[in-house]
């Protein structure tokens, strides 16, 4: 049969639609409108012209809203978040993001902030920061690990895992000690092995953990399955203990701060980029960039340190030291991966219990 004038007027009309717009409801406004006239045709030719007046007057509208609508939604796909499953972010929501990242910023920059008269200020800023930290954990609990409190909860599952390693580490080192007099044997190519060793042990403490805290926590494996990249959200602050634990450094400070800014700028991206290989591409970049950084800036200022002595093989072991640790850390980054992989009844008792 063929189509009624108002149809064939109202099709040609629609193309003033943006495409999505047609795309998605195109053809349930075409059916609505051949219904509507079909209806109108059985009541007479008055009835046909009222729904032709309502359709041709609603028309500016529904297009002025369907633009207004894209413009709309082209404007929240830029905001920080937009892509993740809880976005986009409040301000105060992506501020809690980079909280862990601001914390070690702000502390690295108080050393040298005596010399300049601003000790005091930054140490306020410091301890309103950790008090801020504190809020952030209770609300990222209290609301079953969001996406915007990962990075900060991180910090807690970074004390647990470094708790395990470092207790690992250290029952290794004295079991080895007998083998070499000492804790660390003085060939470089068994110190290259041992730290292969301690790679292992991170990566295996870890996984570990991880794979307990899916268990039990059903709200947090919902997520990992739902979008795996935010658990390697949930892992980056692994790095942050390599950029800042050097204490015994004098002059260390402003290749702190780079590394710092680099793993902040690694998080932006990581809430900016739609995909989750881009954003985990994003974490793996900011955590290779930054430790190598720290490495040039130990070697940079060896030789005005206290301890330092002439003997060149020290010097580039010590600069050597975060790079070491890399292997490890990216690994770790990438394991989220295999949260697909898990069994369909992995954590289902207490899954089952929280519902």
């Amino acid at each position: 049969m063929r189509n009624h004038w108002i149809f064939s007027v109202y099709r040609s009309l629609l193309f003033l639609f943006p495409a999505r717009y047609r795309d998605e409801f195109g053809e349930e406004l075409l059916y609505a409108v051949r219904m509507s006239v079909r209806q109108a045709q059985d009541r007479g030719s008055l009835a046909v012209l009222r729904l032709a007046w309502r359709e041709l007057r609603d028309l500016p509208a529904a297009c002025m809203r369907a633009y207004w609508q894209e413009r709309r939604d082209k404007n929240m796909k830029l905001h920080p978040g937009a892509y993740l499953p809880e976005g986009p972010f409040k301000l105060w929501q992506l501020a809690a993001v980079f909280l862990p990242f601001t914390i070690p910023l702000v502390g690295v920059a108080i050393g040298p902030s005596a010399r300049a008269g601003y000790y005091g200020l930054l140490c306020g800023l410091g301890m309103t920061l950790l008090g801020l930290l504190v809020v952030v954990w209770i609300a990222g609990l209290r609301n079953a690990f969001p996406t915007w409190a990962l990075p900060a909860l991180g910090l807690i599952l970074l004390a647990v895992i470094y708790g395990a390693y470092y207790l690992a580490q250290g029952l290794t080192l004295i079991i080895l000690k007998p083998l070499w007099g000492g804790f660390w044997p003085d060939a470089i190519a068994l110190r290259l092995l041992m730290f292969g060793w301690f790679n292992l042990v991170l990566i295996a403490v870890a996984a570990g953990i991880v794979l307990v805290l899916l268990n039990l926590s059903p709200q947090l494996l919902q997520h990992a399955r739902q979008d795996w990249s935010l658990l390697s959200l949930f892992l980056y602050s692994l790095a942050i203990p390599y950029i800042i634990m050097n204490d015994e450094y004098r002059g260390l400070e402003p290749y702190e701060l780079a590394s710092l800014l680099i793993l902040i700028t690694g998080a932006l991206l990581f809430v900016i980029l739609p995909f989750r290989w881009t954003r985990l591409l994003a974490l793996l970049t900011a955590t290779l960039l930054a430790l190598p950084i720290l490495s040039a800036g130990i070697y940079v200022i060896f030789p005005e340190q206290y301890f330092a002595n002439e003997v060149m093989s020290f010097r580039v072991w010590e600069a050597l030291q975060p790079v070491l640790h890399l292997p490890a850390l990216l690994i770790i980054l990438c394991l989220p991966i295999l949260v697909r992989q898990l069994p369909a009844s992995f954590g289902f008792k207490h899954t089952a219990a929280a519902a």
